[in-house]
């Protein structure tokens, strides 16, 4: 085949690749979301049901979900973001995390293909959401992208020259288990101590505050009526009503979210760090910016953008079902 004609190939194979319809659902341990994405946008009405208990229940729930939308759509893939560590290859679930109790060991992908008859790619919701939000942001032709959400812990995705990387044994990007004190002081839900998601999520900011009420009476704050009720949105409630306490913790929680940042600049030297999930929409973006410059040597720094994620929470949906699409058309997967 000559030049031009490998060039018109992949050009054909581009455009049908951006109308092929997939099913992106996200598999967290509260609830499954799912809809059918095109050219990296949700072209269905999204459906969401709770996340059942148990593996076979789980598998069963996704199932019937993805045959929902078959009635509907001649889908290409199915892509399907999941917490915990996966091999992308082969599509098991390799290592769980607690909200998904006996998860591991799960081979999602070949359960799922044999019952619905689609291609299947399983990933991290993590690294997921950072794709489908580096598409979004057309930032696929950067170097390097690091998505964060924050919510009740930290997860991190790395996207480099516009391909998700998953590590050399599927387990990159646990950023949030990245150690930012030395003072063993916040037990982190893995086991370790002081990780940045004991102090960058938003059980860290509930105990900072903690930490700040100590020795306060509820004459001086009404957030140290109940200290062992506190939670984000009682938090940030409170300091946007002017409460000196709450608005303390905020601006030390900024910057234990800038310290995870910088850490990561002097790593990966990104060109964006997207941030997402529910912390995210409590984040004042110019002092987190200034926190970060503060704490960042100025190369590692410089033209670096912080940037909230533009697909919100339909980044893991809309990342991993254009994952399932690159898979089907693997020598358009760089070409957007």
């Amino acid at each position: 085949m000559s030049q031009a004609g490998g060039r018109d190939s992949q050009s054909i194979d581009s455009k049908l690749k951006n109308q092929m319809p997939a099913v992106g659902i996200d598999l967290g341990g509260t609830k499954l979301s799912a809809a059918v994405v095109v050219d990296c946008k949700v072209v269905s009405e999204p459906r969401t049901v709770p996340t059942p208990h148990g593996p076979q229940n789980i598998v069963g729930a996704l199932i019937h979900l993805i045959r929902q939308f078959q009635a509907e759509y001649t889908l290409a893939g199915v892509g399907i973001a999941t917490a915990g560590i996966v091999n992308v290859d082969t599509g098991d679930i390799i290592g769980s995390t607690g909200n998904l109790p006996g998860w591991a060991g799960t081979p999602l992908k070949s359960l799922i293909e044999s019952k619905t008859m689609l291609p299947v790619l399983v990933d991290n919701d993590a690294n997921a959401a950072a794709y489908g939000d580096t598409l979004a942001l057309g930032l696929a032709h950067t170097k390097c992208v690091v998505g964060v959400t924050l919510g009740t812990g930290i997860g991190t995705g790395i996207v480099i020259d516009g391909k998700p990387y998953r590590g050399g044994n599927w387990g990159a990007g646990e950023c949030g288990h990245m150690r930012i004190s030395l003072d063993n002081k916040r037990l982190c839900t893995c086991g370790l101590f002081d990780c940045w998601e004991a102090y960058g999520a938003g059980r860290g900011l509930v105990a900072t505050c903690k930490e700040l009420l100590q020795g306060i009476s509820a004459e001086q704050t009404p957030l140290a009526a109940d200290v062992d009720n506190l939670h984000t949105r009682t938090i940030v409630a409170a300091a946007q009503q002017g409460d000196i306490i709450a608005q303390k913790a905020l601006n030390i929680y900024h910057g234990h979210v800038a310290q995870g940042l910088a850490n990561l600049a002097h790593v990966l030297n990104p060109n964006c760090f997207v941030l997402s999930g529910g912390m995210s929409k409590v984040v004042d973006f110019d002092l987190l910016r200034e926190k970060f410059v503060d704490l960042t040597m100025e190369k590692s720094h410089e033209k670096v953008m912080i940037e909230l994620s533009p697909l919100g929470d339909f980044a893991g949906i809309v990342g991993v079902a254009q994952c399932a699409i690159d898979a089907v058309l693997p020598k358009t997967a760089s070409i957007r």
